[in-house]
């Protein structure tokens, strides 16, 4: 860390869901106010604000999410990107415009219809020039960049972000103080929501141990019915797989490949308790085209395809699953359900015609 740098760091969590650390390096020799003002901020040191509200980024939301563009967030004050304060007062003017938007990660502090400044700030997600001359960039994400690029993906609607995402702890990073990126939560992941940010090499062997340990604590968070925490650990299990795949110079062997293939079928299980139907019927059919006699997969993708009232699909599903595994009950039980429950749906059908037309005169 070189004299006079300044780092601070934004946890983030998507719809209650811990998403990961973004550390961001603060410019305070290019713009020592907007960037004193983003510290602040993160530390909460200030107290109240002018406008009756802590000046502190700490449980504020991200209220907008451009697509291609930035993801913005700190209005402190209405959470929704219609105020805003400072450390200076509810607004100050911008400085100078020395940084360009050049590349992703470029954070700055948005701008209202005068060109003032207060606690709202942006962060980039691709190279946006047309903000060159408009904002102040203030400083740059240094590690975390894809929890900022995972975030712009959230489906929104006008740019408002359908679901919550919130700053739900911040604060300034000391020299000497550890960064803090790896999980902390009593099971052997201790590996970084995103494999960019792990300081690991690309071997195979090594990165065999990791996925294991991730993926088990994965099973520990199923097992406890924790399934959101579950279906995050299998999601970062699958990233860092494809990690390797896309760093490794050589291809990864077959038995690499199957683990992947496995961890899909545990997506599936968990997502199928979150009524995630449409993504395990996509997962599923992903291992069904690698094994297509993976009864398993056949099966999850039956009982996804039932709960969106798929009758038809989910009984060919489970003929298919029950010839792979005839001695299995789960499959059985469910293929008599299915019937059963294929036969009261034509049976409501055939009424509701039926009085549709004897109504008609």
């Amino acid at each position: 860390m070189a004299k006079g740098d300044c780092f601070v760091f934004l946890d983030f969590a998507f719809n209650q869901v811990p998403a990961g650390r973004v550390i961001i390096k603060l410019f305070l020799d290019v713009a020592p106010k907007t960037a004193e003002n983003f510290r602040c901020l993160c530390t909460g040191e200030k107290g109240m604000g002018q406008l009756g509200k802590l000046l502190y980024y700490k449980g504020s939301r991200m209220h907008r999410v451009v697509p291609l563009c930035m993801v913005q967030g700190g209005d402190i004050v209405n959470g929704d990107g219609t105020s805003g304060d400072s450390i200076y007062g509810e607004y100050f003017p911008s400085e100078a415009r020395e940084v360009e938007h050049t590349e992703p990660g470029m954070v700055g502090l948005s701008i209202d219809s005068s060109g003032r400044n207060s606690s709202q700030f942006y962060i980039t997600t691709q190279p946006c020039p047309h903000l060159d001359d408009q904002n102040v960039v203030c400083g740059k994400v240094v590690k975390g960049l894809d929890v900022i690029q995972d975030m712009s993906e959230i489906p929104r609607e006008n740019d408002i972000p359908q679901g919550d995402i919130v700053i739900c702890d911040c604060g300034e990073l000391k020299p000497g103080e550890p960064w803090c990126l790896e999980e902390n939560d009593g099971t052997a992941d201790v590996y970084p929501p995103w494999p960019n940010d792990w300081n690991g090499s690309v071997d195979e062997h090594l990165l065999t141990g990791v996925i294991r340990d991730i993926n088990g604590s994965g099973h520990i968070f199923y097992h406890k019915q924790s399934y959101q925490d579950a279906e995050r650990k299998y999601k970062k299990v699958l990233r860092y797989i494809d990690w390797f795949i896309e760093k490794s110079s050589k291809r990864a062997d077959n038995s690499f490949m199957e683990f992947r293939y496995n961890v899909l079928l545990n997506l599936c299980a968990v997502r199928l308790k979150l009524n995630k139907n449409a993504e395990v019927i996509q997962h599923s059919s992903e291992v069904i085209a690698h094994n297509p006699d993976n009864g398993k997969a056949f099966y999850r993708r039956a009982c996804a395809k039932l709960a969106l009232k798929e009758y038809d699909g989910a009984l060919q599903d489970l003929k298919i699953a029950y010839k792979l595994h005839p001695n299995d009950r789960s499959i059985r039980n469910t293929f008599e359900a299915a019937k059963r429950k294929r036969q009261l749906y034509l049976n409501k059908e055939k009424l509701f015609y039926s009085r549709a037309f004897n109504n008609v005169h």
